[in-house]
This record gives C-alpha cells, sequence and structure tokens, in this order.
C-alpha cells in the first residue's frame, strides 16, 4: 500500500510537470530558448517594453568571466577579439563594454549580449534579433532570415546601432543622477531623458523623467503633459497618467476639455475644473507650447555652447534651431494678438499669458519697439505684470546703447549694463514688483 501511494504521488507531481510546461507563455518559452544560447548563466531577468526588439536586461551576483568578441570604449572604439593574434582582454573594466554576439541558425537569430561591470558584478542587455517564426509570433519581428551569411551586412548595421545605445545605457548607469538642486539641473536631466526616449530607450527615459520632475520648484509645468503625450505614444499609460495627476496637483486651474480627454480617470476632475476656470483651452495649450519651446531651445543651444565649445557644427546646428524657433513663434505670436489681441490672464492662465512677452523679449530690436505700446496697454489693463513691461524697455535700452532704468540687463561680458540712476534704481525695482538690484546681482553671478 505505501509502494501505491508513492506511486501515485510520483504520477501525480510529473502530470503537474507537464501541465506546468505546457502552459508557460510565449514569453517564457522564449526566454528559455534564449537564456540556453547564451554562453554563461544569469541570476536575474527584467524584459524592457517599448523596444524594437526584443531587449532584456540581466543582472549577475558576482563577475562573469567569459571572454568577449568585442568590447567598446568609452570614446566608441569597436575592438575585436580572437582576430588574428589579437587576445581578448583578461579582465574587464568599468569603463568598457564587453560584447558577445550568438548566430543560432536553427532558431534564425542573433543574440547581442551586452555586458557592464559595475561594483565587480556583471550587469547587461540581451538584444535579440528574432526573424519571424510560428513559435514565437510576439517577438519575431524581423521579416528576413537574420542568421543567413548573405544578410551579414545588414545585421551589421543593426550591432552598429546598438553600440550607440550600450554606450548610452552605459553613461546612464554610471551617471550620479539626483533630484535637481537648480533649474540647471532640472533642464540637464529633461535634455538627457528626451535624448534616451529618442533612442527608444523608454524604460531608462521613465526614470530621469521622474528625478526631474521629483521637485517642483523646477518643474515647466507643460513639460508633464508633453511627456505624459510621449509615454501615451508608446502604450506606456500608468506613467501617463502620473505625470497627469503631478500636473493637476501643481496646477489649481490646470484641465483637459472634459469632452475630448483621452484619460477618462480624470474626466470629472476636468469636467469640475472646466466650469470653474473657463479657460480658451486651444490658445492656451498653443500658447504654452510656444513657451516651452522657447525655453528648450534657447536653453539646449546655450547648454551645449557651455558644455562643448568645441562641438562648432552641433552648436551651429542647434543655434539655428533656435533661431528658427524664434521666428516661428514670432509670427504665431503676431497672429494671435491680431486676432485676440494682448491675451488676458484669465482666459489663458500664467503661462500663456507671459508667453507672449518672451517671445518678443528674444525677438529683434524693430520689433520689440512695436510691441512696446502693446505690452503698455496690457499693464494698464491689469492683464500682465509691470516687471515684464520694466524687464522689455530695459533690454530696448541697452540695445540702443542708453543706460537701462531698471537694472535688468547685463552686458556681453556678464556684468551688469550701465544705469541711468544707481541711487533712485531699487525704488524704481520696487514700484514694478523687482527684488532689489543687490538680490539681482547675487543670482547673476
Amino acid at each position: 500500500m505505501k509502494n501505491t501511494t508513492i506511486l501515485t504521488l510520483l504520477l501525480l507531481a510529473l502530470m503537474l510537470a507537464g501541465c506546468k510546461t505546457s502552459h508557460i507563455t510565449e514569453q517564457q518559452r522564449f526566454e528559455r530558448s534564449v537564456l540556453k544560447e547564451l554562453p554563461f548563466s544569469v541570476d536575474s531577468v527584467s524584459w524592457l517594453t517599448s523596444s524594437d526588439l526584443p531587449t532584456f536586461k540581466f543582472a549577475n551576483a558576482e563577475y562573469v568571466k567569459v571572454s568577449p568578441d568585442a568590447e567598446i570604449r568609452p570614446d566608441g572604439d569597436y575592438w575585436n577579439c580572437n582576430i588574428l593574434n589579437t587576445r581578448p582582454p583578461v579582465y574587464q573594466a568599468e569603463e568598457n563594454i564587453w560584447r558577445n554576439v550568438l548566430v543560432s541558425q536553427k532558431n534564425q537569430r542573433v543574440v547581442c549580449i551586452d555586458r557592464y561591470l559595475q561594483q565587480g558584478r556583471t550587469t547587461g542587455y540581451c538584444y535579440v534579433l528574432q526573424s519571424e517564426r510560428k513559435e514565437y509570433p510576439t517577438y519575431g519581428t524581423l521579416h528576413w532570415d537574420v542568421s543567413d551569411t548573405h544578410n551579414i551586412e545588414m545585421v551589421g548595421v543593426m550591432l552598429n546601432d546598438l553600440k550607440e545605445l550600450a554606450l548610452k545605457r552605459h553613461r546612464l548607469n554610471y551617471a550620479e543622477w539626483d533630484s535637481p538642486v537648480s533649474q540647471d539641473d532640472y533642464w540637464e536631466m529633461i535634455f538627457h531623458a528626451d535624448s534616451l526616449f529618442d533612442a527608444n530607450l523608454y524604460d531608462e527615459a521613465e526614470k530621469v523623467y521622474d528625478l526631474a520632475f521629483s521637485d517642483d520648484r523646477y518643474i515647466l509645468p507643460s513639460q508633464l503633459s508633453t511627456t505624459a503625450n510621449k509615454m501615451t505614444s508608446i502604450g506606456n499609460n500608468h506613467a501617463a497618467m502620473a505625470y497627469l495627476r503631478h500636473r493637476i496637483a501643481m496646477e489649481k486651474d490646470f484641465y483637459e476639455d472634459p469632452s475630448f480627454t483621452s484619460h477618462i480617470a480624470l474626466k470629472d476632475t476636468f469636467e469640475v475644473r472646466s466650469h470653474q476656470w473657463n479657460y480658451n483651452l486651444e490658445l492656451k495649450e498653443i500658447l504654452e507650447s510656444i513657451f516651452e519651446h522657447d525655453q528648450y531651445d534657447r536653453l539646449l543651444w546655450s547648454r551645449a555652447v557651455k558644455n562643448n565649445p568645441g562641438d562648432k557644427e552641433r552648436n551651429e546646428q542647434l543655434a539655428r534651431r533656435a533661431l528658427t524657433t524664434d521666428s516661428l513663434n514670432l509670427v504665431l505670436v503676431g497672429e494671435i494678438l491680431s486676432q485676440y489681441g494682448f491675451p488676458k490672464k484669465e482666459r489663458v492662465g500664467d503661462f500663456g499669458n507671459q508667453a507672449v512677452w518672451l517671445v518678443f523679449q528674444h525677438a529683434n530690436l524693430e520689433y520689440q519697439k512695436k510691441f512696446l505700446p502693446q505690452l503698455e496697454a496690457a499693464v494698464s489693463h491689469g492683464d500682465i505684470a509691470p516687471m515684464y513691461l520694466a524687464l522689455l524697455r530695459d533690454r530696448i535700452d541697452v540695445r540702443e546703447g542708453k543706460p537701462q532704468r531698471y537694472g535688468t540687463q547685463i552686458n556681453d561680458k556678464g556684468n551688469l549694463a550701465p544705469l541711468l540712476d544707481a541711487s533712485r534704481v531699487n525704488q524704481w525695482r520696487q514700484e514694478v514688483g523687482l527684488p532689489p538690484l543687490e538680490q539681482f546681482e547675487r543670482r547673476s553671478k
């Protein structure tokens, strides 16, 4: 009886094991198949979402000694190993990426393994170039046989593109990112997150966006909506909702048109706010976009010049981009002023209201002088704060070689431009809502 019981239990265990195997998901089958081909075992696997190629991140508790097929160095140099008399490096340095490339004609795939060394542990990414197969319909993203030697040139191009991704990921992993402690920090993170997103490194981009948005003091609110739209475009609705909820918490007057929003969970909130504020949403969103693009392109250019002054080609490209944005924004604002007059704060909110001033602040002298009477009228009607008029007046005076009244402008050398009357400047500043000149000078140093 005892033996019969044991036999029954063994048969039951085998049946359960068989059931478990037959019901594994496509991802599990695909993962097992790929892991069998790796030249070393991995301790953990985490699949990335929204990648062009099936990609997973792996980590090991210890250092993996398997020799690489190639070494990618920080400057992008690709050093092939095991070719002719070239010996592979004995030990991986933290600044270098070790790459192995496996070709499986049986499974019609190429697996690219990029290894990083961090604090004595091996981590990395596996990129799978998988041809269409019945076994893996979701993961067979390529309509041609990547394992065919006739396609080696195309595979080489794809592997070279993956080299750029590997370097981006390497820089991200070794960068000491933390919450921003200044406006400069915030913009640096936004630019970096955008570059990761544009390279389809969506998971990494989301992490940097989260850090950039971790301190409300530095956030340009419209960027929360811009980033939410990016996340929606790749199907990451969870992140999109988080960024929109963040903006709702930041701005008591933010809402989308409740009749057209795709975020159903926020519809009731938008409905209440739409009755409370009754903005011209179409105009508000255009003006906020103008504000955002003005700041983004100008700061991207100025930071590139500051951080990489020797990269003249890129700096000139960014300069042209910023100037083109200025020209387009000027045309848009001109059309808005013709159709609506100066946008009132109660119709477009703070940033929409200030966008018009910002565009003319960056325009040439002729446009600034033409705009000045409209800004004067807007201030007299209470549509915008007097300090914005003071800033534009000072800029016009300095450009015309005259002394400035409010002390808001610096010269090409970074020093305060000449004042009309130093003894009265703080009185004039106080009248338009500006802090004492001494505070401005401390901030500009």
